[in-house]
């Protein structure tokens, strides 16, 4: 299918353009950089500068920026920004606030007495600071290059070395979104069929509604949903001919695979569920070419990387494709070319190292494999199957040639555009779009004993907060929020409000956080690096090396000390850090992580994610075996291991008394998938993220080089 078609895209389809060099052509809006007060903006970038600092803003925010610059001086009605920001849509007073609100701080600008943004009571907004339009400038900054995991991306299997040095970049300037989906709420899981040109999704309008199927056709825009109980649909994936789908249901009471047949007046037909010794711990990832089979791909458990098998439809037989033999999570992704003749495969070597794998299915043999230059989270492939698309997401997107074999970053337009579902030609992609807002904190009643009348904070906060912490005495809060083109390490206090102590690259990954019991100090891993920051002087340093393979930090009761692993030999040695001294000392072998109790007491996590106590370096006894290790996901508490973990698509906290092994459940949210919390050190309350419901829809974008 040619991208500059618009065959299957009939009446009712309006096409957002969006030209990187300038959005339109006359005298007064060419210009992609303005002097707004302080503050210089780059429509291009999205980027607002002042000084040395440089922000990024949320897509939707840079345009409504832009749209207040072009109008300076004049009043902008709320029914023009949101027929321009929100094209075809029905906003609420509540987006169109939240949107002024995130640009308000981010230009430091205050509703009572501003200085950038007046309000105008049933009217509008109007842009009062002093702007000018700057005349374009040749861009001499160098193309930022993405160098593949360091001094580490060597790949070694027998079949060659290679070395990742550097991606080319498209030459793509300009990028039009088209949108194939507009309904309230959010859009997840989609599919589409060439064949009967049928886009298949899930969707729920609100966030703890269940997830129902639909289907949609973009040539005549009929929308029909397919399901109604009260079960969550997911993963629906259309047959290569269009006339049948394989989809997911889930209840409390487990999850079920089922094949049906689909009437496009009727909707699914003749539901059978697949064998359930076949396919239970495992989830759908695609048909095969002749319609015949589907690849489904283990759960992950600790210890046991996941393989791909094959599900035979006519004789019920299931075929083990991969079983990796790695430190990572192992294979997460395949998908069949189109004429069958190739499987792509993406692999988790080990933590931080990822590869793409592409086999001939005929033979078996491995045609090519390359280290992946950066996350990705799925791929699809070139109809001609001379090229994939690769995803993620954080909203990279890549493309890898398979005669050239090599990479190549095409440059998106947002990073909030991610997760390419389908190929409709050489520079055309289905993706999914949505908003950045995703994750909000949350102060609640502590599980066990909290009460329900309680005073909390609400904690509205402008980006996607994550890996939240109570600070000594429950005053203070620590957390990672990632908005505005960065990741930030911030702190929030009731006398100071909120602080950035730290600003990150944007495609830098938090993925522990704790502090220290005097609120000095803050240790975590960012990639795949222990670190610790100082807090008044406001320096952060690297304990590990992308090499060392690290483990998450935990700090001593009562002292400037960490403990952490490092893998060495292929095993883990247990190592205690002095911040002071800046001393190392292996304490222990064969944990991953670890929680001084006290002084003769630890417990200690191993490789599998069994938490066993320890007593003068003598093993007692197991305690629990943790869906996850980070220090985020599991704390002690008055002699209490609480966790937290998956039930479906529910969240729990769990708890387990280390004396008595007396052990209690309780659910915390429904429909909630990031599970770090923190229980407040002096009363009944504790903090967690909250998963918002961003509103996302699918959108076709097209890049022109």
């Amino acid at each position: 299918m040619n991208c500059r078609s618009a065959s299957l895209f009939t009446s009712g389809h309006k096409t957002q353009q969006i030209d990187l060099k300038e959005k339109n052509s006359d005298t007064k809006n060419s210009a992609r950089r303005y002097q707004v007060g302080d503050y210089l903006f780059d429509y291009r970038s999205g980027t607002l500068s002042s000084g040395t600092t440089t922000a990024r803003l949320e897509p939707q925010v840079a345009e409504f920026l832009h749209l207040l610059v072009r109008l300076a001086g004049e009043t902008v009605s709320r029914e023009r920004i949101a027929r321009e920001i929100w094209p075809n849509r029905i906003v609420s007073d509540d987006a169109l606030r939240a949107m002024v609100k995130k640009l308000r701080d981010a230009l430091g600008d205050s509703a009572r007495d501003p200085r950038y943004i007046k309000t105008l009571p049933l009217k509008g907004y109007e842009l009062i600071a002093p702007t000018r339009p700057l005349q374009p400038t040749r861009d001499v900054r160098p193309r930022p290059r993405v160098l593949a995991g360091g001094a580490l991306a060597v790949l070694l299997l027998g079949l060659g070395t290679y070395l990742a040095i550097a991606l080319p970049a498209n030459n793509a300037t300009s990028a039009s979104i088209e949108q194939l989906t507009s309904m309230p709420g959010s859009e997840v899981s989609p599919d589409y069929s060439a064949a009967t040109n049928r886009l298949l999704f899930s969707h729920r309008a609100n966030k703890d509604d269940y997830l129902q199927l639909y289907v949609k056709s973009p040539a005549t825009q009929r929308v029909q949903r397919l399901t109604w109980d009260q079960a969550n649909y997911a993963n629906a994936l259309w047959s290569p001919d269009g006339s049948e789908l394989v989809y997911t249901r889930s209840t409390e009471q487990g999850m079920r695979h089922y094949r049906a047949q689909f009437n496009p007046e009727q909707g699914i037909q003749n539901p059978q569920a697949l064998p359930e010794a076949s396919t239970h711990n495992r989830f759908l990832l695609g048909w095969s070419n002749d319609g015949h089979s589907v690849y489904l791909k283990d759960t992950y458990q600790p210890g046991r990387p996941q393989g791909i098998w094959r599900l035979h439809f006519d004789n019920a037989a299931l075929e083990q494709i991969t079983a990796p033999s790695v430190q990572g999570i192992g294979d997460y992704f395949a998908r069949e070319s189109a004429d069958g003749s190739m499987l792509a495969l993406l692999r988790s070597v080990e933590e931080g190292k990822r590869e793409l794998l592409i086999v001939d299915t005929a033979t078996g043999s491995l045609l090519h494999t390359r280290v992946l230059p950066q996350r990705v989270d799925r791929l699809t492939w070139h109809n001609d199957g001379s090229s994939l698309t690769l995803s993620a997401f954080d909203g990279e997107l890549l493309r890898y040639r398979l005669d050239d074999d090599r990479f190549e970053t095409l440059n998106s337009p947002s990073r909030f555009i991610n997760d390419a579902f389908y190929q409709c030609g050489d520079h055309c992609y289905f993706m999914r779009r949505h908003n950045g807002n995703f994750l909000d904190l949350q102060e609640e009643p502590a599980p066990f004993g909290g009460h329900s009348l309680m005073s909390s904070d609400h904690l509205d906060l402008p980006g996607a907060e994550d890996f939240p912490l109570y600070g000594p005495g429950g005053n203070t809060l620590y957390f990672v929020s990632r908005r505005d083109g960065a990741l930030l390490l911030q702190r929030q206090s009731r006398q100071t409000g909120t602080a950035t102590l730290a600003t990150l690259p944007a495609e830098a990954q938090v993925k522990a956080l704790s502090i220290d019991a005097e609120g000095k100090y803050l240790a975590g891993i960012i990639d795949k690096r222990v670190f610790v920051f100082e807090l008044a002087a406001g320096k952060l340093r690297y304990l590990t090396r992308d090499i060392d393979l690290a483990g998450p930090p935990t700090w001593l009761p009562d002292e400037a000390a960490l403990l952490y692993a490092k893998s060495e030999q292929g095993l883990p040695i247990l190592y205690r850090h002095d911040v002071v001294s800046g001393q190392n000392r292996a304490v222990n072998t064969g944990y991953m992580a670890a929680r001084q109790l006290d002084a003769r007491q630890l417990l200690a996590v191993d490789a599998d994610q069994y938490v066993w106590l320890v007593e003068n370096d003598e093993v007692k006894r197991k305690i629990a075996q943790l869906p996850s290790a980070i220090p985020n996901r599991w704390l002690v508490k008055d002699n209490w291991l609480y966790y937290t973990e998956h039930v479906d698509n529910n969240a729990y906290i769990q708890r387990i008394n280390l004396e008595t092994g007396e052990a209690n459940r309780t659910q915390l949210a429904k429909n909630r998938f990031r599970l770090n919390f923190d229980l407040h050190p002096e009363s009944a309350r504790m903090l967690t993220v909250k998963s918002l419901l961003a509103e996302s829809d699918l959108v076709r974008l097209s890049l022109t080089e």
